[in-house]
């Protein structure tokens, strides 16, 4: 008796949860689509917005204006100027022009008739200046010699070149015998009345008191070679 009990509780409580799965199985369909058939009560359905036509746009119909054509105003026809005759002119016939030869520029002599050809100085016992003056027809004997502190100036001594002892041509200027003469000289010849036969300044000796015998500054004894011309 007791198992029939039981067994139709069970029945009953099956049925109670089949109906509960259909009821929300039934608002959820309802809830998703209010328009279902299965909804009694179907909500009313939105209006539509029916449009209203505008009136009819009035167009502007175009009128014709008059326009003002003007009258052309006559103008004076120009009176033909007269033109005048082209009259002959003289054509210049050209004057033939003298060439002039070109202008030869001679060369001046040179202003002075000796000249230094060589120099050199080196170490030596005392203080010296000497050389030769030679020209084409070999050395020259008696030409007088001068130097000085000054380019042709402040003459200290002149002499005339040597003739004998083996030396034609030669002179010798000493400017102490033994020891150095530190300075600066100008050698150069002169004529009988002591002018310039020679560049006083082609003849600059600058001695100095270097007692290195080895040292190629050293100047004590300088030789000054003119030449003639």
């Amino acid at each position: 008796m007791e198992d029939y009990q039981e067994e139709g509780f069970q029945f009953a409580t099956l049925f109670v949860v089949v109906a509960a799965v259909i009821v929300i199985a039934y608002y959820a369909v309802v809830f998703v689509n209010p328009q279902s058939a299965l909804n009694p009560l179907k909500p009313p359905l939105p209006a539509t917005a029916t449009p209203v036509p505008l009136p009819p746009t009035w167009t502007p119909t175009p009128t014709n204006t008059p326009t003002f054509t003007p009258t052309a105003t006559p103008t004076e026809t120009p009176t033909p100027t007269p033109t005048n005759t082209p009259t002959s002119t003289n054509t210049p016939i050209a004057t033939p022009t003298r060439t002039r030869p070109p202008r030869t520029n001679t060369p001046k002599p040179p202003p002075f008739s000796y000249y230094v050809a060589s120099q050199t100085c080196e170490h030596s016992g005392g203080t010296y200046i000497e050389g030769y003056v030679n020209s084409a027809a070999g050395p020259e004997v008696g030409t007088r010699i001068s130097y000085g502190t000054s380019p042709g100036s402040n003459v200290i001594q002149t002499i005339t070149t040597e003739g004998s002892w083996g030396r034609p041509g030669h002179f010798t200027f000493v400017l102490r015998e033994q020891g150095s003469q530190p300075g600066t000289w100008y050698v150069w010849i002169v004529d009988a009345a002591g002018r310039a036969l020679s560049d006083p300044n082609s003849g600059r000796v600058v001695t100095n008191n270097i007692r290195n015998s080895d040292d190629p500054s050293a100047c004590w004894r300088a030789e000054v070679n003119f030449g003639r011309r």
